[in-house]
C-alpha cells in the first residue's frame, strides 16, 4: 500500500464533506432563520513509531484523516423587519418556536406565521404553532398584536402566548429540529413584525469554499505525483 496516496485520499474525501457542508450552507443563505452547520475532523489513525522493534519511541505518524461530526452554530442571524403582526423573531441564540407536525412536536427558528381557514397559528406549511403548554393557538376576529414576552392580544385582550422552548435541538430537515428535552424557555424575548434571517455569510463562506476548492485540486496533484513516482521506482528496478 503506498501510504502517501491513501492518506491524501482521506484527506480528499475529508475535504468533499467539508465542501458538501458549505454548499448546504450557501444554499440557505435566504431561509429564515436558517443555523449555518460546521464540521470537524481527527486522524483516521497513528501509527507509534520507533527505533527498532520494540527501541525508543520516536514520534507518531498520521495515516490521513477521517470526519468527526457535524455540529450546528446557534449564533442569531440579521434583524429582517416585515411590518407584519404575526412575524416574531426570537432575540437570543437559545430557544425556538415549537410547532405540531405529523411527527410529533418539531422546533423552527422560522417565525414567519400566518392563520389557517380554523383561525390557528401556523407555519407557512400549515404546522400548528404551540404555547407553553404544547397547545395550538387559536385568534378570533380583530386587531392583533403580539408583543416582546409572545403574548397575542386582540382588541386588548391577551387570546395566547406564543410558546419558546429550549432543549438539545438537532436538525431533521426543512428548517425543522427535534429535541428529546423541549422545554419552556423563561425568561425568552422576541421582536414582533421582524424575522430572522440565516446566519451564512455569503462572503466568508465562498472564500472558504474557494479555499477548499484549490486544496482538492493540490491533492490531486499530489496523488498524481506520488504515482509518476512510484512507476519512476519500478522502472529503474525492472531495469537492474
Amino acid at each position: 500500500m503506498n501510504r502517501g496516496i491513501y492518506s491524501t485520499v482521506s484527506g480528499m474525501l475529508a475535504t468533499q464533506k467539508l465542501m458538501d457542508v458549505m454548499a448546504n450552507n450557501l444554499a440557505n443563505v435566504s431561509t429564515t432563520g436558517f443555523k449555518r452547520d460546521g464540521i470537524t475532523f481527527t486522524d483516521a489513525l497513528e501509527q507509534e513509531m520507533r527505533s527498532g522493534g520494540n527501541g525508543q519511541v520516536l514520534g507518531t505518524l498520521g495515516t490521513g484523516t477521517t470526519e468527526g461530526k457535524e455540529f450546528t452554530i446557534f449564533d442569531v442571524g440579521p434583524t429582517q423587519i416585515t411590518g407584519r403582526p404575526l412575524d416574531m423573531m426570537i432575540n437570543e441564540p437559545q430557544g425556538m418556536f415549537a410547532v405540531q407536525t405529523p411527527q410529533g412536536v418539531r422546533y423552527t427558528r422560522d417565525g414567519s406565521f400566518v392563520l389557517d381557514n380554523q383561525r390557528q397559528l401556523v407555519t407557512t406549511d400549515g404546522f400548528p404553532v404551540l404555547d407553553s403548554r404544547q397547545q395550538p393557538i387559536t385568534i378570533p376576529e380583530g386587531q392583533v398584536s403580539i408583543n416582546e414576552t409572545g403574548d397575542i392580544s386582540v382588541a386588548g385582550s391577551t387570546v395566547g402566548t406564543v410558546g419558546i422552548y429550549n432543549g438539545s435541538f438537532l436538525k431533521e430537515g426543512g428548517n425543522l429540529y427535534s429535541s428529546p428535552n423541549g422545554a419552556p424557555l423563561a425568561g425568552a424575548t422576541m421582536k414582533p413584525e421582524a424575522l430572522e434571517g440565516s446566519n451564512v455569510n455569503p462572503i466568508d463562506s465562498m472564500i472558504q469554499m474557494i479555499q477548499v476548492g484549490r486544496s482538492f485540486d493540490l491533492s490531486q496533484k499530489t496523488i498524481q505525483q506520488q504515482d509518476d513516482l512510484t512507476q519512476r521506482l519500478i522502472q529503474s528496478l525492472s531495469t537492474r
